[in-house]
């Protein structure tokens, strides 16, 4: 720039907006497109021409929203093997080991004590995880 000045600053803005709680997040959006994918493409190699239900576990402590899930499967799906299939969501419950006692037990949340020795420190062995269990199909 002539003059020797600094040159001018571009101020980068995001845009604001509002999440209305009525649509679904980019999250669970990918999330199914993932799920279809993975249930397209095995059907395929199983030759299963039409699926006709997907199931999938989620913890109650994995960061996905269900019902966001459900709504976007069908779109999603629509113009695949998998379109109008069912998507079953079955939901797992909190299961944690102790490391004080070792006990295993089920929390109501991520960090209750242990009911037998009451300690805090523990491994979560469920209640996190997402994972496709099974498709049906013809």
């Amino acid at each position: 720039m002539a003059g020797g000045g600094p040159s001018p600053r571009r101020q980068n803005r995001a845009a604001s907006f509002t999440l209305d709680k009525s649509e679904p997040s980019m999250h669970e959006l990918s999330l199914c497109e993932s799920i279809t994918q993975l249930v397209v493409e095995r059907a395929r190699r199983e030759r299963i021409a039409k699926v006709s239900r997907v199931v999938v576990e989620i913890g109650v402590a994995a960061p996905v929203d269900a019902e966001a899930l459900s709504f976007c499967f069908p779109i999603v799906a629509k113009d695949t093997a998998a379109a109008g299939a069912e998507l079953a969501i079955v939901r797992v419950g909190l299961r944690a080991r102790c490391e004080s006692c070792g006990a295993e037990f089920a929390p109501d949340a991520l960090f209750d004590p242990c009911p037998i020795c009451g300690g805090f420190a523990s491994t979560i062995l469920s209640g996190r995880e997402m994972r496709v269990v099974s498709f049906d199909g013809a």
